[in-house]
Formats: structure tokens, C-alpha cells, sequence
């Protein structure tokens, strides 16, 4: 008799998307604050609870730098975002890691790819400025709409906590998620030899609240899912069985 055939295909890659604040550097917001010279507190109070309630919090958030721009005569431009760049702080090991786990894993079987992915509710102009985005393959995060000039004249782009797991049920499938509506085709269905990452051959690494529903859409499905605890601890309050985590390691 010959062998039973194998029902599940090899398919030889493992995608490690990871969130940016607090998961692989500081703060984002903290480093536009400093470039402008103004305390983090400071803003919040000034720029980012007059706009009120019943906002999206990333166009919030957003809409509060915008106003702080406008109100300093120093709007949020390219060259803003350059500045900020300045003040990240990547955590230990961060540059060094994608080669790092890929001679590990040369050395374990050939031929495996890894794709290492930002995911996250932060802003693309400000994350693709670091040096993280010459170490990553890609870049998925919420930005702005510039003009000519450099200067953001609103947030254009969102990539919400829910919205996360849609992310990665797109790039397991190898669905678009540039597109207007991106990543519209998430749900869609594709067999298992035409998945571009299996789910159990994905990892998502995040740091709290914001990635609980990705935590919980890999877990689901088999795959792993570690929080990085920057301050020492992960405890992000009462949760369900499906949003624990694997693992809960400090940033190093």
C-alpha cells in the first residue's frame, strides 16, 4: 500500500506581525509631544479633551495633533514627523531580531520564509521614519493626508482594535489590504493550499487593550500570540478565555 496522502500542504512561511508603541519602541505620541516641546499631559488637556466625546480615538488623536500644529504656528508636517523619529526609543534587540530569527530557523529547516509585519494603530508616518521599517517587510498602520507641502491636513487612514484581526485573517489569506476599503475580501474564503500563511503559522505580538481582539481572532484559530510587557507586567483587566495570551515576556 502506499503512504496516506498528506491532507495539510506545506507551506513553508511564518508571518510575526507586531504592534509599534510599547510592543517594539516608546511611545509614539510621547515622541510627536517632545518635538514640539510640549508635555504629554500638557496636549491632552489642551488640544485632545476639548474636541469632546464620540470620537474615533485614532482620528481623535490625530485631529488633537493636527490643532496642537495649528495653535504653535508649526504645523504636523513631514518634517515633524522627521523630528519625532528622533525621539523613539527601539527596545533591546528590535534592529537585530529578523535576521536573528531567521538563522534560527535556517538552522532548524531550509527554505522557510519569514515576513515580519508592523501592525498598528499608530501612524505610518512616523513608525516608516524609524529604523524599524529598513528591518520589516511591511508597514499596516492608521495615517494622515498631506498635502504638496508636507503638511497633514486630516487622518485618512485608520487601523482600529477591531479591525487588527481583519488584518491578519487578510494577510493569512494573502488578501488585499491596500485597497480603499482594505482589507475588504478578510472573510472571503481560500482552501488551505492556497493560503499564503496558514493561522497556525502566524504570531502577533502586541502589549494591551488595543490588540485584545487580535489575540483572541489568532488564538481561535491556532495560532500564537505573545503581549510584550513593557512595564513589567501584562495585565489588561478582565478578559475572556479566548484573549489570553501564550506568553508574556519583557521587551528584549
Amino acid at each position: 500500500m502506499g503512504g496516506m496522502p498528506n491532507a495539510r500542504p506545506h507551506i513553508p512561511r511564518i508571518l510575526l506581525a507586531f504592534d509599534f508603541d510599547r510592543t517594539l519602541a516608546s511611545d509614539s505620541i510621547n515622541a510627536i509631544c517632545a518635538a514640539y516641546g510640549v508635555d504629554r499631559s500638557d496636549w491632552e488637556r489642551d488640544y485632545e479633551e476639548p474636541l469632546g466625546s464620540h470620537w474615533d480615538e485614532i482620528v481623535r488623536r490625530g485631529q488633537a495633533l493636527i490643532n496642537m500644529g495649528h495653535a504653535r504656528d508649526n504645523p504636523l508636517s513631514n518634517a515633524m514627523f522627521d523630528e519625532a523619529a528622533d525621539h523613539i526609543e527601539l527596545f533591546p534587540g528590535v534592529m537585530d531580531m529578523p535576521d536573528r530569527l531567521r538563522s534560527a530557523v535556517d538552522a532548524i529547516a531550509d527554505g522557510i520564509d519569514l515576513d515580519f509585519v508592523v501592525l498598528s494603530s499608530g501612524y505610518d508616518e512616523l513608525i516608516s521614519r524609524t529604523p524599524v521599517a529598513q528591518a520589516f517587510d511591511r508597514i499596516l498602520a492608521s495615517g494622515f493626508e498631506g498635502g504638496d507641502d508636507g503638511v497633514m491636513s486630516c487622518v485618512k487612514r485608520v487601523v482600529g482594535h477591531p479591525a487588527k484581526a481583519l488584518y491578519l485573517e487578510a494577510l493569512g489569506k494573502g488578501a488585499d489590504v491596500d485597497g480603499q476599503n482594505g482589507p475588504e475580501r478578510a472573510a472571503d474564503y481560500v482552501g488551505p493550499d492556497d493560503m499564503y500563511v496558514p493561522f497556525d503559522q502566524m504570531i502577533y505580538l502586541g502589549d494591551g487593550l488595543s490588540d485584545l481582539q487580535a489575540f483572541e481572532f489568532l488564538h481561535r484559530v491556532g495560532g500564537l500570540t505573545i503581549a510584550v510587557a513593557a512595564g513589567g507586567s501584562f495585565d489588561p483587566g478582565d478578559i475572556t478565555a479566548p484573549q489570553r495570551v501564550d506568553a508574556a515576556p519583557p521587551p528584549d
